[in-house]
Parts: structure tokens; sequence; C-alpha cells
């Protein structure tokens, strides 16, 4: 063991900890605890609601999300504060007597790109990591105002629909089934439904669908699918801000994850069961996608039909006990 410390450094610790601990305390009055992904994914951050939600119907207070889309929790009930992502003071945050949560579900990864899943539902999991115990309802949230919605009144009972996530800020070629089978969901659709196309501009274009790619926010978004029959598309953002306006989706998984691992019961979630699948791979694939060719876009309308001869609310919620 060293010497102990001299009293002028014990005196430099003491005041230079006294001035940070100050400075946290003045940036997060209040703050008890602080939730955040700090990983890459707007659905991710999206899916912080959800263990808020959990926490403060458990009692807690001074929740804070720290996250990098605040607008996705304007309104929330479920947090005293939104603070943008500042990693660096966490460890001060910690000194203080806040408790701080990653919810980053994914921890490990094996060559060549494949994830090592969590052994529940990654919003069970989610959960988890901040200490949560008990029955959790594994949904997201976002709140929206009665202006919003008012906004997106014109496209009410629309089918809304994506044709890729390639441009997502975390692309993963496993979860594509390709704009071209998209397009031919669209051609079967567009005569009896009005459609329209959401996501980033950089997207295909899928004809005769309303172009709103990159024409609309978060929240607009958001406010469209509150207010549409239906949602189809893929696993990613989109699918989970359907949910979280209660949306009800046909999301084409293919193989790379199980809905049991990422998805909402009240979806109609076309999996392919292979040998192979679930492989949480990010782009490699030793059979040709075979999980993803095996889904046809037939298979896509049959199961939109399906969804659109069930009530549109309430929808049905899993549960996981933790």
């Amino acid at each position: 063991m060293g010497e102990p410390a001299s009293w002028p450094r014990r005196l430099w610790r003491t005041l230079y900890w006294w001035r940070e601990d100050r400075r946290v305390r003045a940036r997060y009055p209040g703050i008890n605890h602080v939730v955040y992904f700090g990983g890459d994914g707007i659905g991710d951050e999206l899916l912080l609601s959800t263990p808020l939600r959990e926490l403060r119907r458990r009692g807690a207070t001074g929740l804070c999300a720290m996250t990098s889309r605040p607008e996705l929790f304007h309104g929330t009930p479920d947090a005293d504060r939104i603070c943008p992502v500042a990693h660096a003071d966490l460890p001060y945050l910690a000194r203080v007597g806040a408790r701080t949560s990653s919810t980053v579900y994914i921890h490990e990864r094996r060559p060549p790109d494949i994830d090592v899943a969590p052994p529940r539902h990654l919003l069970a999991e989610m959960c988890r990591l901040c200490g949560i115990t008990g029955d959790v309802a594994l949904r997201p949230w976002l709140h929206l105002t009665a202006a919003e919605k008012a906004a997106a009144a014109p496209f009410a009972g629309c089918i809304a629909i994506q044709s890729s996530r390639q441009s997502a800020s975390l692309a993963l070629g496993n979860k594509e089934w390709l704009p071209g089978r998209f397009q031919a969901v669209v051609d079967a659709l567009a005569p009896r439904h009005r459609i329209v196309q959401l996501g980033l501009p950089t997207d295909p274009l899928l004809r005769g669908a309303e172009d709103l790619r990159g024409k609309k926010s978060l929240r607009e978004s958001g406010a469209i699918l509150a207010g549409a029959a239906a949602f189809v598309g893929l696993v990613g953002f989109l699918m989970h801000l359907a949910r979280a306006v209660d949306c009800p989706a046909v999301i084409v998984y293919g193989g790379r994850e199980h809905p049991d691992q990422s998805g909402y019961v009240c979806n109609e979630n076309l999996f392919t069961p292979l040998p192979c699948s679930p492989c949480w791979r990010w782009n490699s694939c030793d059979f040709e996608h075979r999980c993803m060719s095996a889904i046809q876009p037939d298979h896509v309308t049959a199961a939109l039909a399906r969804l659109l001869t069930r009530p549109r609310a309430p929808l049905a919620v899993a549960h996981a006990h933790l």
C-alpha cells in the first residue's frame, strides 16, 4: 500500500470534488435517477419511455431522461427532466447520489457481426437494467398534444408504409425486405386504400403512395400514425413509434430476430422459422436471406386484411415479470 496522501493533496481533492459536485447538483437539480441508452438508434431512444413509465408507476421521483432526441419526450408525465446526452457527467451524478442506468440491451457481439440477444424481450431487459422488478408492460409511449393530432387529421384512416431502413442511423441489412416488394404491396393496396410513405428522404420512393419522406418531424410522423388505420414496415424506429401511439402494424421480421424478442403482440409479425433463425446478424448471411425472400407481398396484404378486421383499440399489450 502507498503512503497516505499529504494534507495539501487531501485538501485539493476535497476542493476539487466540491466544485464538481456543486456544478452537477446545479445542472441536475432534484434528479435521483438518470435513464439513458448510450448507443445508436432513434428507436432505442424512444424505448427509454418504457422503463421511465415503469419507474414512475412504482412511485419514483426525480427521473431524468438523458437523450439525443428530447422531442420524443415532450409532454411525458414519466420524467421530471429531459436533458441532453452528457456521458462525462455520469460519474459525477453517481458521486452526488443519483442512480444512472444505461439501457443498452446488447452486451456481447461475436464474429462476424452477431449480436448476442438478451434472454428476455429487449424492453424487459431495459427495465431490468434500471433496477425494475415485477410486472412490466412491453410497449413504448409517445405523448401527443391535441394540436399535433389535429394537424395530422387530414391523414386519418390512411395506411402508412416505409420502403427501407437502410438510411437509418443504425442500418442493418438483415432487416431489409427490399423496396420492390413494398412496391408490390402498394400496387395491390392502392385501388382500395389511401397510402402515405413515411421515412427519410433517401428511402426509395414508392409509386402510388403520397410522399412524406423527410417532410414530417418525428412527432408529426407519430401523429400521422396515431390516426392511421395501420402501419406496414420493418423492425425499427417506425415500428416502435407506431406502437407508442397505438397504431397496429404489419411488420416484416424475416429471421434476424424473433417478434417475442423485440416486437408487439398486437401486430401481425411475419417471421420465418428456419434452423438459422433468429440469427441476430447485422449484414452477413450464409443462406441468401431466405428468411426474407420467403415472405411475399401477398403475405403482407393478407396480414393487413386480418389486421383491419380487428377493433382499432385497445391494442393488446404483452407483459413480462422480472
